[in-house]
């Protein structure tokens, strides 16, 4: 029979899949807008050239850029630094100098001869010479000068000024020059020829280099040229005007790029940051759509992933950028083991991969090295946490977040040119953030769990114990029960541990999944002794009896406060099978006309299973109940037992929804085949004894042999694996 139409299944998928479209959807525009607020708080400020800033200006982003102005000046300083450019000595100037010279020389030689001429006279002569001016002094010391003093000053003058003139002589150096010139004078020379010379010799000296204004004007080209664009970097919080300083071209420039000269929303960078956390949201939701279904259903812990993603998110927008290295205590590995914990390893592996790139795009300015320091962590501390039962666990993956902090500080930093101590400044960041984490994930854990009614790994561990008052409740009221319930878990928690599943999860699915029998328990075969009041009751009377110890556990399970995952065990751990037995019954008495029986009075109302966990534990609880209800003797028999429970549940599509695949559920197959031979003590084929086993093993067309007192069959299970058929009479549930 089909128990829903594929209508009723298309379109409780299509309201899954939309409600994980619509929470994408709201989860993108969330990080988004957290993500881009600072974008949106941009205030203007006053700022002129030249005059005092009004009040501390702080950056309200880390952003780089090409600074127009400080490159000008940096070109400007290049330029200012390059000497001015000379041309080559000009030797003919100085042979010009020489000539002039003793063309002078030639003159007074005429005005010395000159008899006629009186002193004074020779004197007017001397001084009209317009090339040099030659004071009283040194045209009567000249004229003074007998012909070999005369001959000898001569020489010396015309010698000092060959000498000089030999030399690189600049415009600004030209006094130097002159000053030189008088110094080499000879002292051999009387007091009146060193008078001449050092009166003569220094007026003949001229510049012989000149400024070459071309050529000083290609070199402060060429070095303007090889000035490389100047960036200028800052951080956000970075203080880059302080009340009261005057305000320089290059502050301006600045500001302008920050946007704080005028009002306006930076509409790129919310494009940008828009984009990338829809693109994240979408990664998150396809993983859901794909892997993880079932959470589309439940809202609380659809809501409680989303609530942890935005505080994290939250937490990495209020961390300022910059050279303060504030990022490097982002606790990303937190958020990963959260998820872990809380949802699943697989899980918390893509939300890091995710989250850590979103985070390092839109708050780290795109920085590689962020994304992957948030990632390592993360995926360190994820891989590393196993046993979430222990506090300790908590902080060996804490360690091992922060190993992978410092090994990527490591690998950027390196090869840069910082400080050792940066570099162990950013090392301790790196491992203050790993116990961080840790921290702030046992506090998580807890706030969660109790905010949202999640079932924590420690909460399960308390769940476990067996002083728990409600499962004291069902030994003292159900003992059989409980016992039942005891042999379920092991079987399960077995099988879990196989397939990967929560086995702790199983473990006390299976110790609650029975409790309402606390109420009618002498309705269940495990814990009647002899009397069966089923014998008296209508077959609908007693389905109706059976089938009620689900909603009668589920009230008790709401009295006790069990969180909902268990709830679900208790729910679903019959999924929508028949009570066989009552059914056969009904049937039985209107004449073997199964037309006359409604048969939905004598099925389940489920759910079916609706993960792997409840799947296992829904496979254990019929294999135990039947198991012991037969009590097979032969590993032929186990397998048979086993094989039909699981077979009737798969071809009956009780487990479609519990993500089981057929690896896993032949894996739980042989599980239970292991742990079911070792309670019924299996022997060892040895040569000889098969006649003695044949006479031990549950027949398959016969009654179990008189000496093993079975109990009845389960009458709420499919026609057991021992024929014939249980008698309709039989009215009991052992599950």
């Amino acid at each position: 029979m089909v128990y829903d139409s594929g209508q009723q299944s298309r379109w409780r998928r299509f309201l899954n899949e939309s409600r994980l479209w619509l929470h994408a959807l709201f989860l993108g525009l969330a990080l988004a807008l957290i993500l881009s607020i600072s974008l949106f708080q941009r205030s203007s400020v006053t700022a002129v050239v030249g005059e005092p800033a009004p009040a501390d200006i702080l950056a309200p982003i880390t952003y780089s850029y090409t600074s127009e102005v400080l490159t000008e000046q940096a070109r400007q300083d290049a330029t200012n630094g390059v000497s001015d450019q000379y041309t080559s000595l000009d030797a003919d100037i100085g042979r010009a100098q020489l000539t002039l010279a003793r063309q002078f020389f030639n003159f007074v030689d005429t005005v010395r001869a000159d008899s006629q001429a009186t002193l004074a006279k020779k004197i007017e002569y001397l001084r009209a010479v317009k090339s040099i001016t030659i004071d009283d002094a040194a045209a009567s010391d000249l004229l003074a000068l007998s012909d070999e003093e005369y001959k000898a000053a001569k020489g010396e003058t015309l010698e000092i000024l060959d000498l000089v003139m030999r030399q690189e002589i600049r415009k600004p150096q030209l006094r130097d020059a002159q000053r030189a010139a008088r110094r080499q004078a000879s002292l051999n020379l009387t007091p009146a020829q060193e008078n001449v010379v050092t009166s003569i010799a220094p007026q003949f000296i001229v510049p012989n280099v000149f400024l070459d204004g071309e050529a000083t004007q290609t070199a402060k080209e060429t070095a303007a040229a090889a000035v490389q664009p100047v960036t200028r970097t800052v951080y956000q919080g970075q203080q880059i005007v302080s009340a009261g300083t005057i305000i320089t071209a290059a502050d301006i420039e600045l500001l302008t790029y920050l946007g704080l000269l005028e009002e306006k929303v930076e509409w790129e960078g919310v494009l940008s940051t828009v984009l990338a956390s829809l693109l994240a949201s979408v990664l998150i939701m396809l993983y859901w759509q794909q892997y993880v279904p079932e959470i589309g259903k439940n809202r609380r812990y659809l809501s409680a992933l989303t609530t942890l993603i935005l505080i994290f998110a939250f937490m990495a927008r209020v961390l300022p950028s910059g050279p303060n290295y504030m990022l490097y205590w982002y606790p990303m590995a937190a958020l990963s083991m959260l998820v872990a914990v809380l949802f699943s390893v697989d899980m918390a592996v893509i939300i890091t991969a995710v989250i850590s790139s979103l985070v390092g795009f839109a708050v780290a300015n795109q920085s590689v090295e962020m994304v992957l320091y948030f990632a390592a962590g993360g995926m360190l501390s994820v891989l590393t946490l196993r046993d979430a039962q222990r506090i300790n666990a908590f902080f060996r993956a804490g360690v091992m977040a922060a190993l992978g902090y410092m090994a990527v500080i490591l690998m950027f930093r390196i090869p840069q040119d910082i400080s050792a101590f940066e570099v162990a400044q950013l090392l301790l960041f790196g491992l203050a953030n790993g116990v961080l984490s840790a921290a702030l994930t046992l506090a998580g854990f807890y706030l969660m769990g109790g905010i949202f009614r999640m079932t924590t790994t420690l909460h399960l561990q308390d769940l476990s114990r067996l002083d728990h008052p409600l499962l004291q409740e069902l030994l003292r009221r159900a003992p059989g029960t409980y016992h039942h319930s005891i042999m379920v878990a092991n079987l399960a928690e077995q099988a879990a541990d196989r397939v990967k599943a929560n086995s702790t999860l199983v473990r006390v699915g299976a110790f609650y999944h029975d409790i309402g029998k606390v109420e009618r328990p002498e309705y269940f075969v495990e814990n009647q002794e002899g009397v069966n009041p089923h014998d008296n009751l209508d077959p609908y009377e007693s389905a109706r009896i059976i089938i009620s110890h689900v909603p009668d556990g589920l009230a008790l399970a709401k009295e006790y406060g069990l969180p909902d995952r268990i709830r679900d065990f208790i729910a679903e751990h019959h999924g929508e099978r028949l009570v066989w037995g009552f059914y056969h019954k009904a049937v039985a008495q209107a004449g073997d006309d199964e037309s006359l029986v409604d048969m939905e009075k004598f099925r389940y109302p489920g759910p079916r299973p609706r993960c792997r966990e409840a799947g296992i534990v829904m496979l254990a609880d019929a294999t135990e109940a039947t198991s012991s209800a037969l009590r097979p003797n032969s590993e032929k028999a186990i397998e048979k037992l086993v094989n039909k429970i699981i077979d009737d549940d798969v071809m009956q599509g009780q487990l479609n929804n519990t993500g089981l695949t057929m690896k896993d559920i032949q894996i739980v197959r042989e599980s239970f085949i292991e742990t079911l031979k070792g309670r019924f003590h299996v022997r060892v084929k040895y040569p000889g004894n098969e006649q003695i086993e044949e006479q031990a093993t549950v027949p398959d067309e016969a009654p179990a042999p008189a000496q093993l007192s079975p109990p009845e069959p389960n009458p709420f299970l499919p026609p057991p694996v021992v024929e014939p058929e249980p008698d309709p009479a039989i009215t009991q549930d052992s599950t």
